[in-house]
């Protein structure tokens, strides 16, 4: 599961302290909203979803890895000889159609 909150306040064009002050929380409780260091309850949920113009289940992606899954594919591809890596780029580019390079053509 992964917080999509950032990814909504931004996309709405509002900034932290903005979404704080209207939910009557201060900046730094809601960053760590964001961050997912604090939870998120169904009242604040449905509070923040009316404030960013989405609908709350927008705010969660339940099928993302988990943090820890996604630090356990760091350290692995960290141990693979270059070509080991080479070869889980490739699938990786392969699977989400991006070029060699990294970045996304025009």
């Amino acid at each position: 599961m992964r917080l999509r909150i950032k990814e909504a306040r931004v996309a709405a064009g509002m900034k932290q302290r903005e979404v704080a002050k209207i939910l009557g929380i201060s900046q730094p409780y809601f960053a760590q909203i964001e961050r997912g260091e604090r939870r998120l309850n169904t009242e604040l949920q449905q509070q923040l979803a009316d404030v960013l113009g989405v609908k709350p289940p927008e705010l969660v992606d339940f099928d993302a890895p988990t943090p820890e899954d996604e630090q356990f594919l760091l350290d692995v591809f960290r141990t693979l000889s270059p070509d080991r890596r080479a070869g889980w780029l490739d699938m990786a580019r392969a699977a989400t159609h991006r070029p060699r390079g990294g970045g996304e053509r025009n």
